[in-house]
């Protein structure tokens, strides 16, 4: 970073949490300004990327049908702020699959399947992969409400 290009950013923190920050700096190698530097910058283009939009999860799901179908999944839905129009850039998915009959996904099998679908969504989206038969009801009547049927 040249002179010209560099602005100063200051904030008062705990003494606590300077130390540790410091610790933590050190033991990744860095200098404190350099771990910092490299926090704001992923924090600013986190908000700077656009949200999910159900349109483009749903594309992006279909696309994977056979995949999924193949794993064991029947039928996905989307539901949460994703499916309501709602996202922001820090939203996560909620989808919720009912198994095909003779499936038993394990929980490797579904953490494969979370990451493949987060790869197509976007490597940095958080994704709540979720049986339908588990949501609670009180979850289930307010993701009942917005659920979109993806296939």
């Amino acid at each position: 970073m040249s002179e010209q290009t560099t602005a100063y950013l200051s904030a008062r923190v705990p003494a606590q949490l300077r130390n540790r920050f410091k610790s933590l700096a050190a033991r990744k190698g860095a200098k404190v300004q350099e771990l910092l530097n490299e926090i704001i910058e992923e924090y600013v283009a986190r908000e700077d990327r656009p949200a999910v939009t159900a349109t483009e999860a749903i594309k992006a799901l279909r696309n994977l049908r056979p995949d999924l179908e193949a794993a064991g999944i029947a039928h996905l839905y989307l539901f949460g702020s994703v499916a309501r129009g709602e996202a922001r850039p820090d939203s996560d998915v909620d989808l919720a699959y009912m198994p095909s009959p003779k499936a038993s996904l394990s929980l490797i099998d579904l953490g494969r399947l979370t990451q493949k679908i987060a790869q197509a969504l976007g490597q940095t989206t958080e994704i709540d992969l979720v049986p339908f038969a588990s949501l609670k009801p009180h979850v289930r009547e307010t993701a009942e409400a917005d659920m979109i049927s993806v296939f």
